[in-house]
């Protein structure tokens, strides 16, 4: 009698996702994504109040640093903590869900090896992490805004799922695309971090886009899609003023990732237990 060999592969790289499939294999999304909770915050002393700590921390030294040097918001006028805070939820969302997502193949490889499921589900599971997250962070919020006297407009009801689709949309195609290529390239694990900080930097976090001068820095300045997605979250919140061109070119870009880093990944997913 002849052995038989199983291979474990998934369907032609030709073909885009099907959503049928997706919605086969649901479960093992829920499983991946409950297991990445359970083991983020498992051993972790503190557990859920690491997600209240990070923002609380980062906003603390950026109002101590605004105490030092006195950054003006320009016509801005909400409280500094709150600028902050707000920026920080939205921008801690996006970093968190792109370190994980880009190395959410790599270290599930164990699995990878033994069941077929949609390889994607690697980093939507990672990104469904960073989004639970996100809504702890969101809890916090209220209770600082209350604190300020300060209440959001009513058209955060839906300005704050567009953000929400809008950051997933940008983080799932970056992290898709850097996922896939770090199976091959392990060096990216050492990038993205890099990168991250660096976009930090020139994202409206911690100043305002006011402050922002030369007609061409501000040009450079909207070619990051964290900026048009950070002005739209304050909008939606402050009613602050938001760049309409900036926000359709976020936008842009973020579809752009999306529609790029799926192909890649769908293109060489094909490979991945074979070199991971």
């Amino acid at each position: 009698m002849q052995n038989m060999e199983i291979e474990i592969k998934p369907p032609s790289k030709w073909h885009f996702f099907d959503i049928k499939e997706l919605i086969y294999y649901k479960d093992t999304l829920y499983f991946l994504t409950w297991k990445d909770i359970k083991v983020k915050y498992k051993q972790a002393v503190l557990g859920f109040l690491w997600a209240f700590l990070q923002p609380i921390a980062m906003t603390a030294v950026f109002v101590l640093f605004n105490l030092a040097v006195n950054v003006s918001l320009g016509d801005v006028n909400i409280p500094y903590p709150l600028f902050v805070l707000s920026g920080i939820m939205l921008w801690n969302l996006f970093a968190n869900a792109i370190t994980a997502t880009s190395n959410s193949v790599v270290n599930n490889s164990n699995i990878l090896k033994k069941i077929y499921f949609p390889r994607i589900f690697f980093p939507m599971s990672s990104l469904l992490v960073s989004l639970f997250d996100f809504f702890i962070t969101l809890l916090i919020y209220i209770p600082v805004m209350i604190y300020y006297n300060v209440y959001p407009n009513w058209q955060i009801i839906y300005i704050l799922p567009v953000c929400i689709l809008l950051v997933s949309i940008l983080v799932l195609g970056i992290g898709s695309f850097f996922g896939a290529l770090n199976v091959k390239y392990r060096d990216v694990k050492y990038i993205i971090p890099f990168v991250v900080q660096l976009l930090f930097f020139i994202s409206p976090v911690f100043y305002s886009n006011n402050q922002i001068t030369l007609p061409w820095v501000k040009n450079l300045y909207y070619l990051n899609p964290m900026t048009g997605i950070i002005e739209l979250f304050r909008f939606g919140l402050f009613g602050t003023p938001i760049n309409n061109l900036g926000l359709i070119l976020s936008i842009i870009i973020s579809l752009t990732f999306f529609v790029i880093g799926l192909y890649y990944f769908r293109k060489t997913e094909y490979f991945f237990a074979d070199i991971s």
